[in-house]
């Protein structure tokens, strides 16, 4: 029988790595806490292993990145640790590509109950709690940026090891990957209980027996790192049975917001809409959001939300409501995903102007690939614009005209269908 003891997981920090994908010069309430995001969510893993008491912290990877390792990140990373060593907390940390040996600057002094694996060699160091041995932990550290040694393969327990941890930071299945590529095979048969794993932002439990557990990062960094950030707090029994449990930490939560127009004939009851919903959003996650709007569905909008000044104007109308508020969402971008309200398939089948149009367009794209691209590039050169400035034609590649004439259908049926409309009034 073995000792029971707990640990926290988790990974990827970034502290203090900016955000990416916001509107430039737009300022508010998120401008601070976008700023603070990655330091706040380090402060709450720190909050979870105090309050449970945990017996060690096990960081596997990117604390921080090289090319934003400021003496202010630093400092809060240390000011952490030394919160978590006084409450008896064990701290184990791995070097990931993003601040592997050659790039890390360690300044400011930790605490002694901080141990910082090696990057020359796999390390074994026992997680002693009451003068007993409750785990072994290994771990190994990156030594450049880039690793394309499997490292894993120099991993393997020994004898009376108690409960055995392995720490690494690697792109698991990632053949050829620069970041320590391995296998699950390769990690099953170090006889490891628990791989501590990093690299990865998406939070994933790989394998259970044992257990093969990437935490994610805890903070999302840009669009696609949306949804719930954190860490694990894992619970190992004195018969070696393993409990975890995902907590959350991000500060700041990158989201998407779907919302159909086809309900919806002004910009006025759209944008009610979209703030109802985005109340209940806040309410759900109870947390500052930087959201990405997707508009859908087909409706008389859909020309207002297509144009880029369309889309401005909504951003600048909802962002313009939460400049007050410490709890907001910000919207970041609109995905535009919305049609005309036109029925295209049966329009194909009247005798008019448009009915011409979209059976000329589709006798254009049922010819081979080859052919329409040679047919479309024809019809451009002809354009007196393109004759005019043949500068703008030499920028024009095939895949460019391809999209302008996938774009066309719906615009080219749009704008007849609006010119319809003008003449009979």
């Amino acid at each position: 029988m073995g000792k029971h003891f707990s640990f926290v997981h988790c990974a990827d920090l970034h502290l203090g790595e900016p955000f990416q994908g916001l509107r430039p010069g737009d300022k508010g309430p998120w401008t601070e806490a976008i700023g603070k995001a990655t330091f706040a969510a380090f402060e709450k893993v720190v909050d979870i292993a105090v309050n449970a008491h945990a017996d060690a912290l096990l960081i596997t990877g990117d604390v921080y990145n090289s090319s934003h390792h400021s003496l202010a990140a630093q400092m809060a990373f240390a000011r952490e640790l030394y919160r978590a060593a006084q409450q008896g907390i064990q701290i184990f940390i791995v070097h990931g590509n993003h601040d592997s040996g050659e790039a890390w600057r360690a300044n400011i002094p930790l605490p002694p109950s901080v141990h910082i694996f090696s990057s020359e060699s796999v390390e074994a160091v026992p997680l002693m709690i009451d003068g007993e041995l409750a785990a072994t932990i290994y771990g190994i550290s990156y030594g450049t940026r880039h690793i394309t040694e499997n490292l894993a393969v120099q991993f393997q327990r020994k004898e009376n090891d108690g409960f055995a941890i392995a720490m690494l930071h690697t792109d698991m299945g990632g053949e050829g990957s620069p970041y320590a590529p391995c296998s699950l095979d390769d990690l099953k048969r170090t006889k490891m209980d628990y791989w501590a794993l990093g690299h990865v932002h998406t939070r994933k439990i790989v394998n259970q027996t044992p257990y093969v557990v990437y935490p994610g990062n805890t903070q999302g960094l840009d669009l696609t790192e949306a949804g719930p950030k954190g860490c694990y707090l894992v619970d190992v029994g004195a018969y070696g049975t393993v409990t975890l449990k995902f907590m959350e930490t991000d500060a700041v939560r990158w989201l998407d917001m779907p919302i159909d127009i086809s309900d919806y004939s002004d910009q006025e009851a759209l944008l009610r809409e979209i703030m109802r919903q985005r109340a209940a959003l806040k309410e759900l996650t109870g947390r500052p959001n930087i959201a990405r709007l997707i508009l859908r569905g087909r409706g008389p909008l859909h020309r207002a939300v297509a144009s880029e000044s369309g889309r401005e104007f909504i951003l600048q109308a909802l962002n313009e409501k939460e400049q007050f508020r410490h709890i907001f969402t910000y919207f970041s971008r609109i995905k535009d995903e919305t049609k005309p309200a036109l029925d295209l398939k049966e329009r194909r089948q009247l005798p008019d102007v448009m009915g011409d149009y979209l059976r000329a367009y589709d006798e254009t794209a049922g010819l081979p690939a080859q052919q329409r691209a040679e047919q479309l590039r024809r019809i451009v050169e002809e354009q007196p614009e393109m004759k005019k400035w043949p500068a703008v034609l030499a920028l024009a590649d095939d895949e460019m005209v391809a999209r302008a004439f996938e774009r066309a259908e719906l615009l080219g049926a749009e704008w007849l269908a609006e010119e319809d409309t003008d003449e009979n009034h």
